[in-house]
């Protein structure tokens, strides 16, 4: 069965535009979502400034752009430390639009994601039904990314329904 489409946004209302990850290889990031889920880079910087200000620098240091489509990125910076994962902190995880979760699953264990479990599921692809009104059906599974970011592969074979 194939993904439904979310509703798109009222005009004027926010957006996402990207979600920020500290790496500890920012190479090695860009080629898991770039080799594991086909992202592309889309644009690097290594500097910010207030405009006008030349010398008034708000950020300085190699970061860029892996475009997820429609206009929102993940934005990779550098500083990530071994041993830590997006778990405890107050933003859990992102979660991704895939075709193919199982795919997507396989594709990122395969450069270099490691398998995220919960409790006692190991975080494999699952097939799970949420009990909202209406039941929304979906596939799912959980992988970290190799700064530690806890990424769920989310394929909805239901629409959500905003009541």
């Amino acid at each position: 069965m194939a993904p439904q489409e979310y509703p798109r946004q009222q005009p004027g209302t926010a957006t996402l535009m990207h979600v920020a990850i500290v790496c500890k290889d920012i190479d090695e990031s860009l080629r898991f979502y770039r080799d594991g889920l086909g992202f592309t880079r889309t644009y690097e910087w290594s500097k910010s400034s207030h405009a006008g200000h030349a010398c008034r620098h708000i950020y300085e240091g190699r970061a860029l752009y892996i475009e997820l489509g429609g206009n929102t990125y993940l934005e990779l910076f550098p500083g990530g430390r071994d041993g830590t994962d997006s778990l405890p902190g107050p933003l859990q995880h992102i979660a991704l639009i895939v075709p193919s979760v199982d795919e997507a699953y396989t594709n990122c264990l395969a450069a270099g994601g490691q398998a995220f479990p919960f409790d006692e599921w190991p975080g494999d692809p699952t097939s799970v039904v949420l009990n909202g009104e209406p039941e929304a059906k979906a596939r799912v599974a959980f992988v970290k990314g190799p700064s530690g970011e806890l990424i769920e592969l989310f394929e909805l074979h239901t629409p959500v329904v905003t009541r």
